[in-house]
């Protein structure tokens, strides 16, 4: 079972990619403690338990790395691509594969739809948005 998200976001496909793998970027709208080895084969983690393998990495378009969240589905693979729509703008699209269950792509639709906000917050405004907030928005 896969889940499929896209997120139109102004900026550059460069940016957009530091932002997915600078550690201290990740940091900031993602995650605390983020720590990458970028290269194949090299391992990234944060203090939220995510942790995994580099698969790809293709400054700036694209990138997969395995996902081993002891709480959530672990044994997955995620994949990132970015495509430069116009000026100023790229398409960020991710899948998130191999997953084992509905609950469990439910769960993952709900916390990558958060992060990708959170990035193209950051990204456009240079502000993060946290998941509470995130999630009150989604009720209002």
């Amino acid at each position: 079972m896969n889940v499929v998200l896209r997120k139109i976001v102004c900026t550059s496909a460069e940016s957009a990619y530091d932002a997915l793998t600078d550690p201290a970027q990740l940091s900031r709208w993602f995650t605390t403690s983020a720590r990458a080895d970028l290269e194949i084969g090299g391992s990234y983690s944060n203090a939220d338990g995510d942790k995994g393998e580099f698969l790809e990495l293709h400054r700036p378009d694209r990138l997969r790395f395995t996902w081993e969240n002891d709480k959530h589905c672990p044994g997955t693979v995620v994949e990132i691509s970015i495509k430069e729509i116009g000026e100023g703008a790229v398409e960020i699209m991710l899948t998130h594969s191999l997953l084992a269950s509905d609950t469990d792509a439910n769960d993952m639709t709900t916390g990558w739809s958060w992060a990708l906000t959170s990035l193209k917050s950051f990204l456009e405004t240079g502000q993060p948005i946290s998941f509470e907030k995130w999630q009150k928005d989604q009720t209002d």
